[in-house]
């Protein structure tokens, strides 16, 4: 089936995935900086979820891209730059900035890893022990792998085999994962079962766009709120059972990555019906990157400015948090249209 036109529900998704990790990290940021009483629920740990979101879009998308241009030396290097390009100007924007914040004050920055910080592992994404400065940058590490692995290998391969190819590359890591524990940093990240939810997009892309399925927007759902629903209560027993607050992984796979396949698939035969999220959602995927990178930062700056004059009430915690949501929006906001999207047009120039 041909499809044309950008996919809104995608953009809005994002939006949605970005504002689950914004409630996640906000909560730290209350209990950290808001006084000894706390209004956010321990659940809002689950926007952790928004992270899984975004591989399993991610997959989705490459496939979308790459539609018609496999074997194609040209079309293989271009996949590949825009990535890259995508990635890193805007990324490498906050690193710096937050390296100067290290320089300046060191316990500041990565207090979770004793102010540790590698800084040319920062700035390239390269595997490491140590988290980079741009905290959130862990996940781009797996969107980059996951990027030099289409690009190095399935690109090459006759796109009739990408199926096969991405059973292939799935069922290596399900074999490297459950057969060695490696403490080397690469091959956590090569092996490491994530990449199953960025697989499980890309079949997402293959069904949707070669299968008509029809499926009513009430079936669908009804689909969405079955899996994300036990999503949570499994979270939830997850943290109770372990005592550990992010899932590790193939129970993340579980706990998050399925509800997170089936969430991308609902809202996609959704826009096919002729639903698609609201306008404001879908803005906010739009520059969801920008708010991605530049959220900690602005949660850290503002919520140190909260604790100035917190107390051990709730009436600041109440005024502050959406304020602190509506901060975060506007700072991703200037970030896209001031350097992110500057940047994007100059890489297409080059390009």
């Amino acid at each position: 089936m041909a499809v044309t036109g950008k996919i809104q529900n995608i953009q809005a998704l994002r939006g949605i995935a970005v504002l689950l990790v914004v409630l996640f990290h906000l909560l730290s940021i209350e209990q950290k900086y808001g006084g000894a009483v706390y209004i956010l629920p321990d659940f809002f740990q689950f926007g952790m979820f928004g992270v899984d979101l975004f591989f399993v879009i991610s997959g989705f998308v490459m496939v979308s891209v790459t539609r018609g241009k496999f074997q194609i030396l040209n079309e293989a290097l271009k996949f590949f730059y825009h990535r890259v390009a995508r990635i890193y100007p805007l990324y490498w924007v906050y690193t710096t900035l937050l390296l100067i914040v290290f320089f300046i004050q060191p316990m500041w920055i990565n207090n979770a890893q004793g102010n540790q910080v590698d800084i040319l592992a920062s700035f390239l994404l390269l595997p490491s022990h140590i988290l980079p400065l741009v905290v959130v940058g862990w996940s781009l590490i797996h969107e980059l792998y996951f990027y030099i692995v289409f690009f190095m290998l399935l690109l090459w391969l006759p796109e009739k085999y990408l199926k096969y190819s991405l059973l292939f590359w799935g069922g290596s890591i399900a074999v490297v994962n459950l057969s060695f524990d490696s403490n080397n940093p690469a091959i956590q990240i090569i092996s490491h079962p994530l990449t199953i939810e960025f697989i499980g997009g890309c079949f997402i892309a293959i069904l949707y766009f070669q299968k008509e399925i029809n499926i009513s927007n009430k079936i669908l759902l009804i689909l969405t709120i079955s899996s994300v629903v036990p999503s949570l209560f499994a979270f939830v027993y997850y943290q109770n059972i372990t005592g550990l607050i992010i899932p590790l992984g193939w129970w993340r796979v579980i706990i998050f990555g399925i509800p997170a396949l089936v969430l991308v698939s609902c809202v996609l035969a959704a826009e096919k019906n002729g639903f698609i999220f609201h306008s404001s959602l879908i803005r906010v995927g739009d520059i969801s990157y920008s708010i991605y990178l530049s959220h900690i930062l602005t949660l850290s700056v503002f919520g140190r400015i909260w604790q100035k004059f917190s107390s051990d009430n709730i009436i600041d915690n109440i005024v502050l948090i959406p304020i602190l949501i509506i901060l975060v929006l506007i700072v991703g906001f200037l970030s896209y249209f001031i350097i992110e999207k500057p940047l994007l047009r100059l890489s297409h120039k080059i390009a």
